[in-house]
């Protein structure tokens, strides 16, 4: 595939023997670049529970099949996550995507599979806490570029200034080692930090570490299959937290 111009609004593009085609990008398109470029990867779960949610999943194949087709995004199906088909951008993919996103991420040249689940869930609880709040995402990819004393999994920034930081949690980590990094969040101004676990019993081990962590530091936590379809309160060691009915901070 050749392309003949790149613009933010319009790809034209040659496909050997058919001539030319153009598409135009509208805005769940643009979304759908953006996502891909600060995460790396969209699974076609995301694209179809996130992105096409009101419509039929067709509507998702189809659309992303005539973006792989301007040759802005490819389709993978890695043997090592079963079927789960995994959505990534190409140079063209990244070179739109770089005009509608604030910041500078790098990008990966391969997944990593090692902590591919953990980063899939990062992507469903960003893009679900989207739907609810107003704040911008800060992926850790561009956080990793300041001076964080403990690099969260995501930051949502607010128009107030004040910033939620998102942790997700889908591995039980001993006692010592995560009451350490609970220790370092006292060096990281933040109005929220917000755990997300995957698994009632990481659940329960983290709420008795983070009870027994350091005082005066805003600690949140809520599990994932609730937070996935509703708006529950989150617990804190004050009280319980009526957080995701709101949508700014």
């Amino acid at each position: 595939m050749v392309f003949r111009k790149i613009g933010a609004g319009v790809v034209q593009y040659v496909n050997e023997g058919r001539g030319y085609g153009e598409m135009r990008i509208q805005e769940r398109g643009r979304e759908i670049l953006r996502r891909c470029y600060e995460q790396q990867f969209l699974l076609m779960d995301h694209v179809e529970r996130f992105f096409f949610a009101s419509v039929a999943a067709q509507n998702a194949r189809l659309r992303i099949k005539q973006m792989e087709q301007a040759g802005l995004l490819k389709m993978i199906v890695p043997k090592k996550i079963g079927e789960r088909k995994i959505v990534r951008l190409t140079r063209a993919g990244v070179a739109i995507a770089k005009q509608f996103h604030p910041f500078e991420i790098p990008q990966a040249r391969r997944i990593d599979f090692d902590t591919f689940d953990h980063d899939a869930i990062v992507t469903s609880v960003a893009l679900r806490l989207q739907e609810l709040w107003d704040g911008v995402w800060v992926p850790e990819r561009a956080l990793k570029m300041e001076d964080y004393a403990q690099v969260p999994d995501g930051v949502f920034v607010f128009d107030s200034g004040n910033k939620v930081a998102i942790e997700v949690e889908n591995s039980l980590k001993g006692r010592t080692r995560f009451l350490t990094i609970l220790d370092r969040w006292r060096h990281v101004p933040l109005r929220l930090i917000l755990y997300v676990t995957t698994d009632p019993r990481i659940h329960k081990s983290l709420k008795e570490y983070i009870a027994n962590g350091p005082g005066g530091v805003p600690f949140g936590l809520v599990e994932w299959s609730g937070l996935r379809d509703g708006k529950p309160t989150a617990w804190c060691p004050k009280g319980e937290l009526d957080i995701f009915k709101r949508r700014s901070f």
